[in-house]
Order: C-alpha cells, then structure tokens, then sequence
C-alpha cells in the first residue's frame, strides 16, 4: 500500500467549531518499521483527540499495537503489546491551511514506545556465554571466566590500565 493511504488528518474548520475524535485500524506497514529483529504483528489501533484552543491545536489519544521479536538476552521468543500512555501533542502557527496532518508526529510518538532491548522478562538471565545454554531454563556450570576472547584469560582492556594519562 501506499504511505498516503495511511494518514491522519483533522479539518481545521471542524476544529473551529468542536473538538474531533479519530477513531480506526491501521496495518502494520503505517509504522514504516524496517528492523529485521522486531515485527508489528497486530493491527494498530488508535483514538484521537483534537481540540482548538485559543487558536492552536492539542491532539491527545492512544494508540495501540502488538510487536514480536527475540529477546536480547536468550534469543526466545517474545511478544508484547505497545500503547502510547499520555500522548499529547501541540500544533500552533497553522496558517491558512485546510487539514492538519498528524500522521507523522503519531507515528513517531508510537515508535518511541517500542523498547530498545525487547527483553522476555527483566529479569533474564541471558545465554552462557561459554556454551550457549538458556540460563533461564537450566544452570549449566560453566566458568563465566572461560568465555574470555583471550586465550591467556587476559581482558582485552588490560591495556588501558597500561595508559599514562596526564
């Protein structure tokens, strides 16, 4: 589908008169989401407020949808859902335009909810770092210190602790 297809406009004379909701479905592809680690696999939803105030405009709502990825930290599978909580934003210096197109502004206030490190649960224990075993599922008695790149169990910052710095 095409990008404009998937825009979220408010008539700014409707405004003039009462406030507006926005209220429907849009499919994942509105996110224009190209990470190969993390899929919106649900519909977004949305509700949209706008009102005009004193000649600006304040759009409030949520905005709702379900991502799935790998954990960071063992590789499972993981699925959450995301809402924009408060999202709330300010539009002033209209000028003489007909419609006010939010499209963007929602698209990103929606993104910034998608967590940096998708995690099963905050308190995963990772992957062994020496034999690659799930930690969450079974201790393997490893020697965390096994997993050094150095064959000598040397860290490779060992040099900086060598540096002179005036």
């Amino acid at each position: 589908m095409k990008k404009d297809n998937f825009t979220l406009k408010f008539s700014l004379a409707l405004l003039e008169k009462e406030p507006v909701t926005l209220e429907g479905v849009l499919p994942p592809e509105f996110l224009e989401l190209d990470d190969p680690m993390l899929k919106v696999v649900s519909d977004i939803t949305y509700r949209l407020e706008a009102a005009m105030v004193t000649g600006n405009v304040t759009v409030t709502g949520v905005l709702k949808c379900r991502i799935a990825g790998e954990c960071g930290r063992c590789l499972e599978p993981v699925t959450r859902d995301i809402a924009t909580r408060n999202l709330a934003l300010f539009y002033d210096e209209l000028g003489d335009a007909e419609e006010l197109d939010v499209t963007d502004d929602v698209r990103s206030e929606l993104l910034l909810e998608f967590p940096m490190n998708l995690l099963c649960s905050p308190d995963c224990k990772g992957l062994c770092p020496v034999c690659g075993a799930n930690l969450n599922k079974k201790e393997c008695g490893c020697d965390p210190d096994a997993a050094s790149p150095d064959p000598s169990g040397n860290s490779l910052w060992n040099a900086l602790d060598k540096l002179k710095l005036k």
